[in-house]
């Protein structure tokens, strides 16, 4: 159970570092560049010396997660975008509510994790919390083109969390390998992100501002995030309860103390919708969870 609870804080740590980016002076997309390089160390610099990368190349785990490196690095600057511009609830909201993509898949694919009328409603419901925490923001005079964001991440992070929930169990006997797992979507998320950054100030279209600040709060994010990563891995591994349990069960927690402290830190208002969506994501969780 503490590694589904450090994968709670480490994870609702991400939404908070991304709302005070633009407080910090932080320039929002060289800083997720360096979460993913410094992510991607800390994998690396924990595997043992006779354990060689080169001889895992062929594993399919090590595979997906480096094709989920790919969404990483698009989903990830989204998520800093719609918590800036929207609110990290409403950020938390759509990246958690993506349970409801493994969920289904777990219940239709794993004979130990059987499909139910109650997780069936639970879906139904998270696609109704999603709607109504999204559909509007805190923040007057909100332009309707963000209101496509939220979907976007919905449907990504959802992908995201059935490779790892699939990987994560079985898969991963050994520690290294753990690490390793780990550190694959920050490798490949880190090299696209360093490429499309080099493209763009090449052509003049990206203004490459990596001061004091950008180094050292994407250095922060890339400890959490690959805290947050390792440990919701790890709870997979151990298996306490049905994997389309423990989805909802991260994402609930995550969502709850997302919107609190962002109340608490940022004065975010919570509108009647927001309210509704957040009961709505509780009983829909719960249902599943049952």
């Amino acid at each position: 159970m503490i590694y589904l609870l450090l994968s709670i804080l480490s994870s609702t740590g991400i939404f908070l570092l991304f709302r005070s980016f633009p407080n910090w002076n932080v320039s929002t997309f060289p800083a997720i560049i360096i979460n993913y390089l410094v992510a991607m160390a800390c994998g690396v610099a924990m595997l043992s010396d006779d354990f060689h990368i080169k001889d895992q190349l062929h594993e399919p785990w090590l595979q997906g997660g480096l094709l989920v490196g790919c969404l990483f690095i698009s989903l990830f600057y989204l998520m800093a975008y719609t918590a800036q511009k929207i609110g990290v609830a409403v950020s938390s909201m759509a990246t958690k509510m993506s349970m409801v993509i493994p969920v289904a898949w777990f219940m239709i694919t794993d004979p130990n994790d059987p499909f139910s009328r109650l997780k069936t409603a639970g879906v139904v419901l998270a696609i109704a919390s999603v709607i109504f925490t999204s559909g509007k923001s805190q923040t007057e005079g909100i332009k309707s083109k963000y209101l496509l964001f939220p979907l976007i991440i919905f449907v990504g992070s959802g992908i995201i969390d059935l490779v790892i929930g699939h990987f994560s169990e079985g898969h991963l006997s050994e520690r290294n390998q753990q690490y390793l797992f780990t550190s694959a979507p920050f490798f490949t998320s880190g090299v696209l992100g360093i490429l499309f950054l080099s493209i763009g100030a090449a052509l003049g279209k990206t203004k490459v501002n990596i001061n004091a600040a950008t180094v050292l709060w994407g250095s922060v994010l890339g400890l959490v995030n690959f805290a947050s990563i390792f440990f919701l891995v790890n709870t997979f591994e151990v298996r306490l309860m049905e994997r389309s349990a423990i989805i909802p069960i991260n994402n609930l927690g995550i969502i709850m103390l997302s919107a609190i402290l962002a109340s608490i830190i940022f004065k975010e208002k919570f509108t009647r919708e927001k309210i509704l969506g957040i009961l709505l994501a509780v009983v829909a969780i719960a249902l599943v969870s049952m």
